[in-house]
């Protein structure tokens, strides 16, 4: 398989996750019991990769330690994903997730003194002025600060948590580079499960469409994690990284007007143009 199926596939299957998210927040369907079966089916996934096979090695302590925060970052993201679509819809959502690429940036340059370019530069200045943008009402600093921000909080909250959690990778690449892939993968989804799988026994037994729908999550995250790593594989980060943002924040941008015929005021249109630029800036450097 060459490199640019892989990554239309990564890209599709990554929009499927949030699509999937999205369908389950329409539906109504219990949260913690739909996180509980996609983490199941994650799981499942990586142990038939072959996870935990490896030795664990010297820093085992700390890639558990990485891998549990993870863990619990994730949760916590999807948490709030479901929020953020609730508050401002899918397309919104999912483009402040993309554009949360500018935190770990950031924590690249400040913490780990990476080289930066003009572009990564004018990328994170962009990405941070059009936030307000994004808002599904204009924002207003009144004295009160009642519906100021127009429900951009979930948003917001959405784009910092998902931020730091992307960066935790880098910590652990700069740390720990000799981890297994698999191993640390696994450590995450298996913290996940054990936060999630108690809500299967909370209330009602979940029902076939909770079941269903989080079958469908966590093999759509399963496969877009597959074909991502064999992208980056075969193409330059250059290339892969502002196509997966770029091809993500179209496809489900299309989605929420076309098949949940979201709105969109002209200053969200704006956010979501200037915010794939800055997405492309910054993963261009």
């Amino acid at each position: 398989m060459n490199g640019i199926l892989s990554l239309a596939l990564a890209i599709t299957f990554s929009s499927g996750v949030a699509m999937t998210m999205k369908v389950a927040n329409t539906s109504g369907l219990k949260l913690g019991q739909f996180l509980a079966v996609n983490y199941l089916v994650c799981s499942l996934g990586l142990l038939a990769r072959g996870a935990w096979q490896t030795p664990p090695g010297p820093d085992s302590a700390l890639v558990w330690s990485l891998g549990i925060f993870v863990g619990f970052m994730y949760v916590l993201s999807l948490w709030l994903f479901d929020r953020a679509i609730s508050a401002t819809g899918l397309a919104i959502s999912t483009t402040l997730m993309r554009l949360s690429a500018a935190l770990p940036t950031v924590g690249s340059l400040l913490i780990f003194a990476e080289p930066t370019t003009v572009y990564q530069v004018v990328g994170l200045v962009l990405a941070f002025a059009c936030l307000p943008l994004a808002s599904k009402t204009p924002v207003r600093l009144d004295a009160s600060g009642n519906s100021a921000w127009g429900g951009i909080v979930w948003g917001l909250l959405l784009f910092t948590v998902y931020g730091v959690t992307d960066f935790t990778f880098k910590v652990q690449a700069e740390l720990v580079p000799s981890t297994d892939p698999d191993t640390f993968m696994a450590t995450i989804f298996t913290t996940s499960l054990l936060l999630t799988f108690p809500q299967l026994f909370k209330g009602a037994r979940p029902g076939m469409a909770c079941i269903f729908w989080g079958v469908v999550l966590g093999t759509t995250n399963v496969l877009a994690t597959h074909f991502w790593i064999r992208t980056l594989a075969q193409l330059p980060g250059a290339t892969a990284y502002p196509t997966l943002a770029l091809g993500v924040i179209v496809l489900t941008t299309l989605a929420g007007l076309l098949v949940w015929r979201e709105r969109l005021r002209p200053a969200n249109y704006a956010f979501l143009a200037l915010a794939g630029v800055a997405v492309v800036l910054i993963n261009l450097g």
